[in-house]
C-alpha cells in the first residue's frame, strides 16, 4: 500500500483558527497528518515553525516515546487533519508510513545538529560562563546515544 493510501484509510478532522490540536505537556494517544492549512508548532510560548506541507506529521515524538507532548500545535487557519488515533498499530500496520515518519525526524534531527554544530563552532573561543555551553552542547550531542547503546 502506498503512504498517500494508507493515511487516507484515517478520518478527517476540521480544526478551526485558532484551535489547538496539541497542548504542551499533554499526553498522547494520537498523531495528525497535515492535509490543508498552516499550523504553528511552539514550545514554552516561543514559535519553534510554521507547516504547511501536506503529509507533515506532529504528535508522533510524544506517542513514540510515550512522553508528554514536547510542544504546542495549533491552526493558523481552518485546517484539516487526518487522525490517527491508534498510531502504534497504525505504524507497525503500515511500514510505509513508518517510514515516512521516520524519514521526516531524521531531517528533524539533522537540522536540529547541525544547529547545534554551528553553536558550538561561535561559541568554541568563549571563556567566560558562555563558553560552558559548548560542554552542554557536547552532553546534548551524544548523552541519549550513550543511553540507548550499550557497548
Amino acid at each position: 500500500m502506498s503512504l498517500e493510501a494508507a493515511i487516507l484509510e484515517l478520518p478527517v478532522v476540521n480544526v478551526p483558527a485558532g484551535d489547538a490540536l496539541i497542548a504542551e505537556g499533554e499526553r498522547l494517544d494520537r498523531i495528525y497528518f497535515l492535509k490543508s492549512g498552516r499550523i504553528e508548532v511552539s514550545r514554552e510560548g516561543i514559535r519553534l515553525s510554521i507547516i504547511k506541507t501536506p503529509g507533515s506529521v506532529v504528535g508522533e515524538i510524544s506517542v513514540l516515546l510515550d512522553t508528554p507532548s514536547t510542544a504546542t500545535v495549533v491552526a493558523l487557519d481552518e485546517v484539516e487533519v487526518f487522525r490517527c488515533d491508534d498510531p502504534m498499530d497504525f505504524l507497525r500496520g503500515h511500514p510505509e508510513v513508518s517510514l515516512h515518519v521516520s524519514s521526516l525526524l531524521a531531517q528533524r534531527l539533522a537540522a536540529a545538529t547541525q544547529y547545534l554544530v554551528d553553536v558550538k563552532e561561535q561559541l568554541k573561543d568563549c571563556s567566560d560562563h558562555v563558553g560552558m555551553v559548548d560542554g552542554v552542547l557536547d552532553s546534548i550531542l551524544h548523552r541519549d546515544l550513550k543511553k540507548k547503546i550499550s557497548v
